[in-house]
């Protein structure tokens, strides 16, 4: 091969990789998600999570677990897998392992949707509208997000990308230091 075509490869393959990396910022960011009143507190909770999206559905178990200003999310399959790691510091999602086949899943907005589903006193410059057991969440005017909460579970149905998810708490007497700490 001679160098210029060696040269053209290389140049080629550099300008594919920085297109390909700039493709993240297209994705646009979750609005709701940062905090307006994010504190340093400690906050535990144990959900069984069931998504259903199109003709799909998936259930797994989620651990959040909060010391100072990190709130940490584990996913677990129901066989004990760990699906994703996620870090948020009240203004960003970190993702800190994740499964192949979860990728693409736009984690800002899983978040988002679960902090205001099951955060206590969860504040950011949206709007909350309450009706008995049904809370309206409005972002620029917007219904972004519908919550209800039942007997036993909370249900959230984002509008936006039209998908349902239903929480069920676990007992808190579960023990989960081992699955966050393990990591």
């Amino acid at each position: 091969m001679s160098p210029k075509i060696h040269l053209k490869i290389v140049g080629i393959l550099l300008a594919s990789a920085l297109l390909c990396s700039a493709c993240q910022s297209f994705i646009p960011t979750a609005q709701g998600l940062k905090s307006t009143a994010w504190v340093d507190q400690s906050y535990l909770r144990q959900d069984q999570i069931e998504v259903q999206w199109k003709d799909k559905s998936f259930s797994f178990l989620l651990y959040q677990q909060q010391q100072g200003k990190n709130l940490d999310m584990i996913a677990l399959s129901l066989t004990g897998q760990q699906l994703f790691k996620l870090s948020f510091n009240g203004e960003k999602v970190t993702v800190e392992q994740r499964i192949d086949q979860m990728k693409l899943l736009p984690f800002e907005y899983v978040v988002r949707d679960l902090l205001y589903a099951t955060y206590p006193n969860y504040l950011t410059e949206a709007k909350i509208e309450q009706q008995d057991q049904m809370k309206m969440v409005l972002i620029q005017n917007q219904a972004v997000l519908k919550i209800t909460q039942q007997e036993n579970e909370v249900e959230l149905q984002n509008i936006q990308v039209p998908y349902l998810m239903m929480i069920s708490p676990i007992d808190a007497a579960l023990e989960s230091d081992g699955v966050l700490n393990a990591q």
